[in-house]
């Protein structure tokens, strides 16, 4: 369920934001994506995460290459600032994990 979600949000929206919006509409959106949707997204599956490190620990870093994978498919692949978003959004991922394991740890 978990890939399904990252594909989607960090694939597909990026692709439909690209490929339908208006123009004047389409930076906004992208705005919207990159600083809202996608680091809260990030840090709900991290915080997921945590709770079986073992078993969950790549899905920031699925999240993340899907996200570079998106956005260079849709945009431009030359854009090195999609690299720095996809760091920090497995930094925020990790970061969120690690929290949810340790608040889990002290119970």
């Amino acid at each position: 369920m978990w890939l399904a979600a990252t594909v989607a949000v960090m694939f597909v929206l990026p692709f439909c934001v690209a490929r339908f919006a208006p123009a004047d509409a389409g930076m906004a959106l992208c705005m919207m994506l990159f600083l809202i949707v996608n680091p809260i997204y990030s840090a709900i599956l991290g915080f997921r995460c945590g709770r079986d490190v073992r078993q969950m620990w790549s899905l920031p870093l699925i999240s993340s290459i899907a996200f570079l994978a998106g956005t260079w498919l849709s945009f431009d692949i030359r854009e090195v600032w999609f690299i720095i978003y996809a760091t920090t959004y497995l930094a925020i991922g990790w970061v969120a994990m690690g929290i949810n394991r340790y608040l889990k740890s002290k119970r």
